[in-house]
């Protein structure tokens, strides 16, 4: 089985910084990558990793979709669009 490195969003990396971890993670909160995978993104500068096992990752410059509204004068939705803002949020 080839090892897999657990992908954190900014919340849980900002936790993990902070408590730590110390067992074999089986989470379905976040993704797992393979080892090789996530090597790579660290090299494309897409990851950073936490801690100094290589086990864990978080994203560098995260973001997710975020539903907006646009509404007129009297305050009724006329428009809800997506828009990428910043923050690595839930997957």
């Amino acid at each position: 089985m080839t090892p897999k490195v657990c992908i954190l969003n900014e919340d849980d990396a900002r936790s993990l910084t902070h408590g730590g971890i110390s067992h074999a993670c089986s989470s379905r909160r976040h993704h797992h990558y393979s080892k090789t995978k996530a090597e790579a993104l660290v090299k494309q500068g897409e990851l950073m990793w936490l801690g100094k096992h290589k086990k864990i990752a978080a994203f560098m410059n995260a973001r997710s979709w975020c539903k907006i509204y646009l509404r007129n004068q009297v305050g009724e939705v006329f428009i809800a669009n997506m828009q990428l803002v910043r923050g690595g949020g839930g997957f």
